[in-house]
């Protein structure tokens, strides 16, 4: 399928269920990453509780955007751009800083510059809003990408506290 087929749009109400198929790529499964269901139930809790959030962000959340890559109706790739409010500083003297997060496609529609359609979507969105400073975590296979758009390995590493999930 060419690259030029897909339309990249934002989500609506009506992707919740593909977007929680599309999610469970990153999250159920072999992954050993610290965010990764690791048994049923937990698959089951994320899955609810993404619903859940979905909704208000999906009917208007200002500082939430979901694009997905469409092709007459069929919705095989999103991601989701967060924006948030920090203490100004001289990389991000707005304090509006932009995350990144679940970058997914379908693995029979990888490869053919689809996510980089949605992160181009993605970064456009930011700057609309003055964000200077976007922020993601990667997959070793996705770095180049990230790196074909500019995006460089920082210094400070990551550390993460789960509310007591060991």
């Amino acid at each position: 399928m060419s690259n030029a087929s897909w339309k990249i749009r934002p989500a609506t109400p009506s992707d919740i269920e593909v977007l929680v198929a599309l999610r469970a790529h990153l999250l159920d499964g072999a992954s050993t990453a610290s965010y990764a269901s690791r048994t049923s139930e937990e698959r089951l809790r994320w899955k609810a509780a993404y619903r859940d959030w979905l909704k208000p962000v999906l009917a208007g959340g200002e500082h939430t955007r979901i694009a997905v890559a469409d092709r007459d109706g069929e919705v095989v790739a999103c991601a989701t751009g967060l924006i948030d409010s920090r203490p100004p500083a001289p990389d991000c003297l707005s304090g509006w800083c932009g995350w990144v997060q679940s970058v997914v496609v379908s693995p029979p529609c990888r490869r053919q510059g689809i996510a980089e359609r949605l992160m181009h979507e993605l970064l456009q969105w930011f700057a609309e809003r003055g964000v200077t400073k976007v922020l993601l975590e990667t997959t070793p296979a996705a770095e180049a990408l990230y790196r074909k758009l500019g995006f460089v390995r920082g210094v400070e590493g990551l550390l993460s506290l789960s509310g007591g999930r060991p």
